[in-house]
């Protein structure tokens, strides 16, 4: 067994797993971006629903 082999095997490994980690990282990003934006979405539907002033009872 060479062991200068297992060593590149263990880097390259090493290397797929750290581009896996910041792949991760970036898919969290977006959904946590995307999160935020329907959040606002809604926030904004929420206010438009909302009545403007007061009611009034106007009965003739």
């Amino acid at each position: 067994m060479n062991i200068s082999s297992v060593q590149n095997t263990q880097a390259a490994l090493q290397a797929v797993q750290s581009g896996d980690d910041k792949r991760a990282q970036l898919q969290m990003a977006l959904l946590k971006k995307a999160l935020d934006s329907q959040q606002e979405q809604a926030s904004e539907l929420m206010k438009m629903m909302e009545g403007k002033g007061q009611v009034l009872d106007l009965r003739v």
